[in-house]
């Protein structure tokens, strides 16, 4: 029993190596390989940018004003206010009245738009996220491309324009930005900084892959054409991201179409405070994505192989729900690990995982287009990223847990009419 305890160490330090060494030479293959932007070329289609909104005074400023400010003249901006009951809708018409005073909205947009679609305030009885996108999207967007970006986030103000030149490519049917954290400074928000960098770090491989399976909610975009042919976004998930993506892939599949992720287009979002709200927002996600697996279960181990990759149907999707098997059991293997080190009075196997996370992240921080405090202060932290990322490993088990005590509701789309779940930003 215990060697093959200690087998079985040894196979996932292995492989978690392996992924890690692949996904960062992937990576940086997938950014020598995007075409540079260029902001000259005529390929200028019309982008709607879409904002739901759900009692987000605190936030619904910037994030709409960083629509607004856009280097991307060709563009529309359209906030749909979900039956907020607090001063989101007073905000949103401040706004309007602030750049309509200035002449912003006739400077800021191209000219061919009307003046009424440029900036479109939408009020609707409370509905959900959802309906608040679906409504936008068939009743006042005129793009070619739709960006969906939240309301407690921000655009960088060329993301609109470096988005577009992506979908200059006719196969690239929905793209993810990189998201970054905008703000730490609480030790639970530094965590999040530090995971959604490594993480992103790694997103560019699995566009080479093609097993890129989440265009996330935070500045993503689609092409309309695509968003019509489904039917829009379903209505019955609470991570409508991932259910929507799943669906674009069944209906195209992911051989001959792109789901892609642009490395250069920049968009901020605020993290949680909070240790709770941090567990709040992940069991959301990890019960969304277990919905969005069981309701689109076709991918996994297809054997369409015309229509979906194997690196998608018979690798990603499978590994999963096998992931979670292992973190299942992660807490066995820590204290096995302890055990380990304890007994032999030796630390080299803490010292290898630890030196190749820190690698890992100082690959990470160096490469990173960052503020020269911001940078050497990622850098310092560095050394530490494995247990940074292991509170992370924490919150996903304990999310886990509560999935499984809750198996019933995913397996029949129980509470799950996607409704507004805010955390404390």
């Amino acid at each position: 029993m215990i060697r093959f305890l200690l087998f079985l160490v040894l196979i996932i330090g292995i492989f978690s190596t392996l992924r890690i060494i692949w996904g960062l030479i992937l990576s940086n293959v997938h950014q020598l390989l995007s075409e540079p932007f260029d902001g000259s070329k005529e390929y200028t289609p019309l982008l709607s940018i879409i904002i739901p909104a759900y009692n987000e005074e605190k936030m619904i400023r910037q994030s709409v004003m960083s629509a607004l400010k856009q280097s991307y003249h060709n563009r529309q901006v359209i906030v749909v206010n979900d039956g907020s009951m607090d001063k989101t809708l007073a905000i949103l018409q401040d706004i309007r009245q602030a750049i309509t005073k200035n002449g912003w909205i006739e400077e800021g947009f191209t000219t061919t738009i009307p003046q009424d679609e440029r900036l479109v305030i939408v009020n609707q009885s409370n509905a959900g996220k959802s309906h608040a996108i679906n409504n936008a999207v068939e009743n006042y967007a005129k793009g070619e491309l739709v960006t969906i970006l939240d309301a407690d986030s921000q655009l960088a103000p060329d993301a609109s324009a470096r988005m577009v030149n992506h979908f200059r490519n006719p196969r690239v049917l929905a793209m993810a930005d990189n998201v970054r954290i905008k703000s730490s400074r609480r030790l639970i928000e530094l965590v999040q900084q530090v995971e959604y960098m490594l993480g992103y770090r790694l997103k560019g491989s699995e566009q080479l892959l093609r097993l890129e399976y989440i265009i996330g909610g935070v500045g993503s975009t689609f092409r309309m054409s695509a968003l019509k042919a489904v039917g829009y976004y379903d209505t019955d998930t609470v991570t409508e991201d991932i259910d929507l993506t799943l669906k674009l892939i069944k209906h195209f599949g992911n051989r001959k179409w792109i789901f892609g992720y642009a490395d250069d287009v920049i968009a901020y979002t605020p993290p949680v405070h909070s240790f709770p709200q941090l567990l709040k927002q992940r069991y959301r996600w990890k019960f969304g994505r277990f919905q969005a697996l069981f309701k689109y279960h076709q991918l996994i181990a297809n054997f369409h192989l015309q229509k979906y990759t194997l690196t998608l149907s018979w690798w990603k999707l499978p590994k999963l729900l096998v992931e979670e098997f292992f973190m299942l059991i992660d807490p066995i293997m820590l204290l096995w690990m302890i055990w380990l080190i304890m007994h032999y009075s030796d630390i080299s196997m803490l010292l290898t995982v630890g030196g190749i996370y820190f690698i890992f992240a100082l690959t990470a921080f160096s490469t990173e287009q960052l503020r020269f405090k911001q940078r050497w202060k990622l850098i310092g932290l560095s050394p530490f990223a494995y247990f940074f990322l292991y509170v992370i490993n924490v919150v996903d088990f304990l999310c886990l847990l509560r999935c499984l005590r809750n198996s019933k509701q995913i397996l029949h789309h129980r509470q799950s009419q996607g409704s507004w779940q805010h955390v404390d930003r």
